[in-house]
């Protein structure tokens, strides 16, 4: 159990590093891919309602911590994994082809990203209504892509 907690952890903080590092320098403007939520995805297709959650939770704290966006994450992610788990297919279930797997990245991208934008316009933390529709759509649609590529790849 405590190693299992160790390995979350330990990708969890790998995921944050990996956006920080390398992920928001691959930006075009606001538009840029969450690999973080990437992370949470593999880890809701692969875990329990309660482990994805908390997985989630620490996510989105240390995302908040490194990022500077103190709550934002923390909120948006437990909120979209405690809506949008149901609708993730189990990983030892079934072998999906890279359109499902590229619609189901997206939708929950979206939902992630109007969460993240419902907070940050309701904190008014910093002005979020100029880059509105270039986060919803664009940011989800390049996790999705980033997302899709990764799951391809995860079989070579």
């Amino acid at each position: 159990m405590k190693s299992e907690l160790l390995k979350f952890g330990l990708i969890g903080l790998v995921a944050v590093l990996l956006q920080m590092l390398i992920f928001n320098h691959l930006s075009y403007g606001a538009i840029q891919a969450d690999i973080t939520l990437v992370a949470l995805i593999w880890v809701m297709a692969t875990q329990d309602r309660t482990r994805a959650i908390l997985f989630a939770a620490f996510v989105g704290l240390l995302s908040d911590f490194f990022l500077d966006y103190w709550g934002l994450h923390l909120m948006a992610k437990p909120l979209t994994t405690m809506i949008v788990y149901r609708f993730v297919p189990r990983m030892e279930e079934t072998r999906l082809f890279f359109t499902p797997v590229f619609l189901i990245l997206l939708g929950i991208s979206v939902v992630h990203n109007f969460f993240f934008l419902l907070a940050a316009l309701f904190a008014q933390i910093y002005q979020a209504e100029p880059v509105l529709i270039q986060i919803l759509a664009g940011s989800s649609l390049m996790t999705a892509i980033t997302g899709s590529i990764i799951y391809i790849l995860r079989d070579n």
